[in-house]
């Protein structure tokens, strides 16, 4: 492992880049813990989201970050705000139902 992070600092030396190279272990399980001074400079904490993207160099990590989509859309939404704050009331039937959703 010595020689590789050696060639890997004196390549990236010869490219006139800052030589902050970092290693890790992959487990068993394939993962890798990412070194403390990486996780501060790169804003990542547990359960943090990183993409990777394989380049001609190697491959590079990003902090992603992550939204869930929303499942309604602003009219949906504003039908539920409007249900939510009516007064409940029993159908006959699932159309009754329907027809009142519709009418919203």
């Amino acid at each position: 492992m010595k020689k590789t992070m050696e060639y890997h600092k004196r390549r990236r030396h010869a490219e006139s880049e800052e030589v902050s190279f970092r290693m890790a272990i992959i487990s068993s399980r394939g993962q890798v813990t990412i070194p403390q001074d990486v996780r501060d400079i790169m804003h990542i904490k547990r359960g943090s989201v990183v993409g990777f993207e394989p380049t001609k160099r190697g491959v590079l990590m990003v902090a992603m970050k992550v939204e869930p989509e929303n499942p309604y859309t602003e009219a949906e939404w504003e039908k539920i705000e409007k249900l939510s704050k009516g007064k409940g009331k029993i159908y006959n039937s699932a159309e009754e139902a329907k027809k009142h959703v519709a009418n919203l």
